[in-house]
């Protein structure tokens, strides 16, 4: 069994949620259920990932000019259209495009782009190129604060990726972190075991133990009364999905995003109350001998997914989600010398669900019209931020985003 830890929008627990003195997201936290008939999972591709060989412009002469060493071969790319194809190792999810339930989107980037892998995923976490908002809180985060309910359920949020990102950042925002493989050492298989029982009876004596003369003792009570509580509703959760002995998918074995995403399809199967899941992987700041890496890495994120929308389906809840990749920014247009490619610009994302409206979305960037070697980035995404919040999460995207962005057609 894994446990659950809570968090404000930060990476350690107690020591830093109780320095920030922000009780507030704790003293309203109840037990009212977020609605699960629309959920949205996260997967970050972390590193940069190389859009020009992710979704291949196969038809046109400057790609293989740009990358006579790591270019995909035409015959090799799988096609989706006239001028455009998938990586090889993405066949599987052709399964998912021939349903129309896989969108692609081109050409995705912001404007005046950074090159740093850790400023480029803040502005993606933020949702915030501009630096329009004064506090660094996640676009996510600002969409719990939208709705009430949302905001005060410390499940609303969920990640599986070790630390809250700083898309569910805020410290007035309640968010939970989801560690698999660790035990629960107050878990236990047998409800007559004396011991755990008596470690059960320990720890709510602890947690019910209220101070006003301590605010940073008060503070770490609730964030773990509230963890015990979210460890027992996930348990619940994951019990339940158990009962239904679903044996349709096949998650690749020992891939880490294989393992994230069947743990959110059982505890949505299971009816968790979370409406946003994050989870992520790594590996993408391919600089040097990319082919065999990136293609390593392709290949599990495409089986892994069509696994996970199998099993969601075999569930009858594959048109209740909808999975957003992103990443912090692609490579550029021009391979190196080390048979890689640097830190670039425009990358794809790739929507996927059972209500979405696949195909290819947004304008290909064009290989011969480049900006110093960088590719001019035709969608921003905020645009599809903006067309899931508004027609997915039926929130209010100009007040999450700070703007209004046309919608990609994508829900």
């Amino acid at each position: 069994m894994s446990f659950v830890a809570m968090g404000i929008g930060m990476p350690t627990l107690f020591m830093e949620a109780a320095n920030a003195q922000s009780t507030k997201a704790l003293t309203a936290l109840g037990s009212q259920g977020v609605p699960s008939d629309k959920i949205l999972v996260l997967v970050e591709f972390g590193g940069g990932n190389d859009g020009l060989n992710t979704v291949v412009p196969h038809m046109d002469p400057a790609y293989q000019k740009l990358r006579p060493k790591i270019g995909i071969r035409k015959q090799d790319v799988v096609q989706i259209d006239a001028n455009l194809g998938l990586h090889p190792r993405l066949k599987p999810l052709m399964e998912l495009y021939d349903k129309g339930h896989l969108g692609v989107v081109t050409g995705v980037g912001y404007p005046n782009p950074n090159y740093s892998h850790f400023e480029s995923m803040d502005i993606w976490q933020l949702a915030d190129p501009t630096h329009q908002f004064k506090e660094r809180v996640g676009w996510v985060a600002r969409y719990f604060n939208e709705d009430g309910h949302l905001k005060t359920n410390p499940l609303s949020g969920l990640t599986l990726s070790g630390n809250i990102p700083l898309a569910f950042s805020s410290e007035d925002i309640a968010a939970s972190v989801y560690t698999q493989g660790q035990e629960d050492p107050f878990a236990s298989n047998n409800k007559n075991d004396k011991e755990y029982q008596s470690r059960l009876a320990a720890r709510r004596a602890i947690y019910s133990q209220g101070t006003v003369a301590n605010s940073h003792l008060d503070f770490i009570r609730k964030v773990g009364q509230h963890a015990y509580t979210n460890t027992a509703e996930i348990r619940n959760a994951l019990t339940s999905y158990d009962k239904k002995a679903n044996k349709a998918a096949q998650y690749p074995q020992y891939n880490e995003l294989a393992r994230s995403l069947e743990s959110v399809a059982k505890l949505i199967v299971g009816g968790l109350s979370t409406r946003v899941y994050y989870v992520s992987i790594g590996g993408f700041d391919t600089h040097a001998d990319q082919p065999g890496q990136h293609a390593n890495l392709l290949g599990g994120i495409a089986n892994s997914i069509v696994a996970f929308f199998k099993d969601l389906e075999s569930q009858g809840r594959d048109k209740d989600v909808v999975l957003m990749s992103f990443s912090e920014f692609g490579r550029r247009a021009e391979e190196n010398d080390s048979s890689g490619t640097d830190h670039g610009t425009a990358s794809v994302m790739f929507v996927v669900g059972g209500s979405i409206k696949g195909g290819v979305h947004g304008q290909y960037p064009s290989l011969t019209d480049l900006k110093d070697g960088d590719l001019k980035y035709t969608t921003d995404f905020r645009r599809v931020y903006a067309n899931v919040l508004d027609k997915w999460l039926a929130s209010d995207s100009e007040k999450v985003l700070g703007g209004r962005f046309e919608h990609l057609g994508l829900v």
